[in-house]
């Protein structure tokens, strides 16, 4: 395989980067997108199309590792006609960006949890011969500790604060500021936004800053959020039989090392006898080395493969 193009990302945005034999490498960055927002398919379609046109070559494999997938496969086979149809890319792989950020920052036996505004997690366990998905199911329903789980943890603390239900006011003079709303107009101001689960997500900034300023409030809401991640991590290395050098990598903003919540994790991962693992590569730079593989190895029930007729 001389010629690729691979793509990552969720909520927050989608990066996309080429590796072309004998010319640069192009890099182009896309919006991101929630369920819900827009019409999927046709979406991620048209973003990897709109890409490969500014190849000038053929390109042997594109790479889709998103946080949104399709629903069923039909959806899958209706992407993979469009873009087959439409570009000159002769196979496409599409899979979660768990995968990739796997692919990136385990090297050996361990766990990858990548937390933006969702949250996913993915682990090889027993020699990188098995596969074991953890955690994500998006906002609805799951992404425990993600920037939207800790953004609507805050708020739900300033709306009970407003109508006095316990909660934290310093947290709902915060949230008012940032959104630019009277207390008892907050909840609706946020749910009419044009992306309401990203802007929520972005709250979570503030949250983190009020925690290491010492609000009691956000701090408990980080804590509870590290604790979940070493839930991920812990359940992990149990289901995939992990010694003592499993690894647990950590990926995303939520997860930068800077963040108060990274540096809870730490703690609390070392009193179970376990540290975070630096591999130094992104999400992104692992949907390159995914296109680079000659089979998709342990990910091969994670990955759908499509080639052009």
């Amino acid at each position: 395989m001389a010629n690729l193009i691979f793509f990552d990302g969720g909520g927050s945005g989608i990066r996309a980067k080429s590796q072309i034999t004998n010319s640069e490498s192009i890099a182009k960055n896309f919006p991101g997108f929630t369920p819900g927002e827009l019409p999927l398919v046709d979406y991620l379609a048209n973003l990897i199309i709109d890409f490969a046109k500014s190849i000038d070559s053929d390109i042997d494999r594109a790479v889709l590792a998103v946080a949104t997938l399709p629903a069923d496969d039909q959806q899958y086979g209706d992407i993979a006609k469009l873009v087959l149809a439409k570009t000159n890319i002769k196979e496409l792989w599409i899979c979660s960006d768990s995968v990739s950020a796997c692919a990136a920052a385990v090297e050996a036996d361990g766990v990858v949890i990548a937390a933006g505004t969702g949250i996913t997690a993915l682990a090889v366990g027993k020699n990188r011969t098995m596969a074991h998905s953890l955690a994500g199911d998006g906002f609805l329903i799951g992404d425990e500790a993600s920037a939207y789980w800790i953004g609507r943890m805050a708020l739900n603390s300033a709306l009970r604060a407003r109508d006095r239900r316990g909660g934290d006011s310093e947290l709902l003079a915060v949230a008012c500021k940032h959104f630019d709303a009277e207390p008892y107009q907050l909840a609706h101001v946020v749910h009419q936004l044009d992306r309401s689960v990203n802007a929520i997500a972005n709250f979570a900034k503030l949250v983190n800053e009020l925690a290491v300023a010492g609000n009691e409030a956000a701090y408990e809401i980080l804590d509870a959020a590290a604790s979940e991640i070493v839930l991920i991590a812990t359940t992990a290395k149990r289901e995939c039989e992990g010694g003592s050098g499993f690894q647990v990598a950590l990926i995303g903003g939520v997860l930068a090392p800077e963040n108060l919540v990274t540096k809870l994790v730490g703690q609390k991962l070392a009193e179970c006898g376990l540290s975070i693992h630096i591999s130094g590569k992104s999400s992104l730079d692992g949907a390159g080395i995914l296109a680079n593989l000659p089979e998709p190895g342990v990910f091969k029930d994670l990955i759908r493969i499509f080639t052009k007729p």
